[in-house]
């Protein structure tokens, strides 16, 4: 085939069975143009999100040469062929003009270019065919003078295969979401069968969307260190409740494969949060089962053995039991997790959440990294054959821990007070009968608006030391005198006789836990 241009060399991309020059081969020198980085290797899948004008031309089965070199990085709309003038009513700007040159002669070249260049149209093919051999010479200046990329299309390449070559490019593309999806999912998946932890779920997750990922879930933050100048996500579309992911970058920015990424990772940590909180239940109900045993008495050492490997408490000769009061016991909860993690079994019991610890250093993380506002009281360590002791021993010091203030805390050393063990094994016939024997005095203040429990308490505390409770009641000691031989009169008892003193002591302290 005959070509008459300019001397100029024509740009070929060879291929198998087309060396350079061959299907242009009118006596010029021909170059190879490649690409480096548009495609993948052994791949013709752009790396970038379109085709580019560059990617057209390295298609190897194509071989098309290039005359005119313009904007070659210039992503490309469409591949269009067409011979009309003007051209620009079928153009939106970004095509690529496929044409066979039937609009020449009767227009010029410079007319058809200006038309397509202003209808910024990037690129013009032409086609040579068995009635137009001859290239205008007029049309390659005309894409030079305009920026127009031009190149030639080889006689036995149809305009269609030159458009199907960008329409395979571009199904890629469209397709590169939903690849990149069920390859996320495949990576993801693969992680778990490693690792499934929430850790590495929202590891995963981060990689797949390029930005880091944490989650807040029962109070508890997993993947980052804090969420001070994170997005929310929340997971309430997941059916999961008091939970949400934090993302650095907003996901109202997210791409469209960001938010594929997103959508397989979610239903994981999603299930994740579930099967967590189910387990929490289970172990929850076996351990408040494993205190009830113990108050009961009604258990023997195998089955508290086996009870506590259940639950992860591994230690049997260093058990103790804490029991602690909190206005909000998820706290004390959430506490236990992070300081005893394993070597703990905790669960709400009554108003308090009680503790099986196994090591002392345990328990004194446990201790450490409660609330302020909390009060513990802590039973003594030893063998599984002492826990309903240590049992019994915590939930003794946690009630004068309560009497003494948020932040008490009381060990089993403390309770060297008989009487206070006995106030607070108090049944209900002990307190009916101490408030029987106050009775009276309180009929009597109420009526004539007297002070005879209050002198009576102040009597006691002091060791019946006359003048130092006359003068804590800010009376004088004949005065104390005459209310003392009325609370004699009244109820019967004498408080020169220990056990009467005795029995008034256990009745004013149990009416003040009763309260008023």
């Amino acid at each position: 085939m005959n070509v008459r241009i300019r001397s100029r060399p024509l740009e070929t991309y060879p291929t198998a069975g087309h060396p350079p020059g061959a299907l242009f081969h009118v006596g010029y020198e021909t170059s190879r143009v490649t690409f480096p980085g548009r495609f993948r290797e052994g791949s013709h899948e752009p790396e970038g999100l379109r085709m580019n004008i560059g990617d057209l031309l390295a298609d190897p089965g194509l071989a098309l040469a290039l005359a005119v070199r313009g904007d070659l990085d210039a992503p490309i709309e469409w591949v269009h062929a067409i011979d009309r003038y003007p051209a620009s009513e079928f153009m939106s700007g970004g095509e690529v003009a496929l044409t066979s040159g039937q609009w020449w002669p009767a227009t010029s070249a410079d007319e058809y270019v200006r038309d397509l260049a202003e209808a910024r149209v990037l690129a013009l093919g032409f086609g040579l065919t068995s009635t137009i051999t001859e290239l205008p010479t007029e049309l390659v200046e005309a894409c030079e003078r305009y920026g127009l990329t031009f190149f030639l299309v080889p006689l036995e390449v149809p305009f269609i295969r030159v458009i199907k070559s960008f329409v395979q490019a571009q199904r890629r593309v469209w397709e590169r979401p939903l690849r990149r999806h069920l390859d996320y999912y495949s990576t993801f998946v693969a992680a778990l069968r490693e690792d499934r932890s929430l850790g590495s779920m929202l590891e995963s997750l981060s990689s797949g969307l390029g930005a880091r990922i944490g989650l807040v879930a029962d109070r508890e933050t997993f993947g980052v260190d804090g969420t001070d100048g994170l997005h929310p996500i929340p997971l309430l579309s997941e059916g999961v409740i008091d939970a949400e992911l934090y993302s650095e970058v907003d996901p109202a920015r997210f791409s469209v494969e960001q938010e594929a990424v997103l959508s397989v990772g979610v239903p994981f940590i999603a299930l994740e949060i579930e099967r967590i909180r189910s387990v929490r239940r289970a172990v929850d109900g076996y351990t408040r089962e494993l205190f009830t045993w113990l108050r009961s008495g009604e258990h023997d050492e195998v089955s508290v053995l086996a009870r506590l490997r259940s639950l992860g408490v591994e230690g049997v000769e260093d058990l103790a039991v804490a029991a602690v009061w909190n206005a909000d016991p998820e706290a004390v909860l959430l506490a236990t997790r992070r300081a005893a993690g394993l070597h703990a079994a905790a669960a709400r019991f009554d108003d308090a959440v009680l503790v099986c610890v196994s090591g002392g250093d345990v328990l004194d993380r446990l201790v450490a990294g409660l609330p302020p506002s909390a009060s513990a009281g802590i039973g003594s360590a030893g063998g599984p054959d002492r826990l309903r002791l240590s049992l019994i021993q915590a939930e003794h010091a946690l009630a004068l821990a309560r009497r003494d203030g948020p932040g008490t805390v009381v060990g089993a050393d403390d309770l060297n007070s008989p009487s206070t063990v006995l106030y607070s094994q108090a049944s209900e016939l002990m307190r009916e009968t101490g408030s029987a024997l106050l009775r009276p005095l309180r009929d009597y203040d109420e009526s004539r608006g007297g002070q005879l429990l209050q002198t009576l308490e102040v009597f006691l505390r002091t060791g019946g030391r006359w003048s130092i409770a006359a003068s804590e009641l800010y009376i004088h000691p004949n005065t104390l005198r005459h209310r003392v031989q009325i609370i004699e009169q009244i109820t019967g008892r004498s408080l020169d006789s220990t056990r009467d003193r005795t029995d008034f002591d256990i009745a004013l302290e149990l009416a003040a836990q009763s309260g008023p």
